[in-house]
């Protein structure tokens, strides 16, 4: 083996322990870094937050809000929705000012009937993360009605190239059938686009 030869795969062979070795100390650093975040004590939430699950089509967030006031001050709520829709998915988060009323709420409200459907409310406990501050917690979405839209697309002035085009193709599908009664021996005549344009 030539020494140029035995040079590469000594360069090689230093590139791969290089590369293991700050793997393994990449690892390292990502388990210390779990590591410290479970021995890290939670902090007790100083608001009381509730579950609310099994919510009824059209209760939105107003009225969720306006429901729960009744219990005590309610700093906000939030109602996951349909990214596609935007549509309410069923289950949101109820913020109290005080921490206490959260129990008695979630107490009061557990299995209550509403519009056909029992809720399931739940008190959070302070180990579970705050739906308040998830990163895309406060992002408004805004509902697209497509069967509108399809409408009006379909409604919009076509430009002349549009309706040249369509023309063309509404005549090529005429003569297409045409063609195909003849080669299936049906000697049938009808009036149709041809005939139309000459009028």
């Amino acid at each position: 083996m030539s020494t140029k030869k035995t040079q590469k795969v000594i360069g090689k062979t230093q590139k791969i322990v290089e590369k293991q070795s700050q793997e393994s100390s990449n690892k390292e650093q990502k388990i210390k870094s779990k590591v410290n975040r479970l021995e890290q004590q939670p902090q007790e939430r100083q608001n009381g937050i509730i579950y609310v699950g099994h919510l009824p089509y059209g209760f939105v967030e107003d009225g969720l809000k306006e429901y729960f006031t009744q219990f005590g001050d309610v700093l906000g709520v939030k109602i996951f929705r349909s990214k596609k829709t935007n549509r309410v998915q069923g289950y949101g988060f109820v913020k109290f000012a005080d921490k206490e009323v959260a129990p008695i709420a979630a107490q009061a409200m557990n299995g209550y009937l509403m519009n056909g459907k029992k809720l399931v409310v739940n008190v959070l406990s302070d180990q579970h993360p705050d739906p308040f501050k998830y990163k895309h917690g406060n992002q408004k979405l805004h509902f697209i009605n497509w069967s509108e839209k399809a409408v009006e697309e379909s409604n919009k002035e076509k430009s002349n190239e549009q309706i040249v085009k369509e023309v063309e193709r509404l005549l090529s599908n005429e003569e297409e059938k045409r063609q195909k009664l003849k080669e299936l021996g049906i000697n049938y005549t009808y009036q149709g686009f041809k005939e139309l344009l000459k009028a």
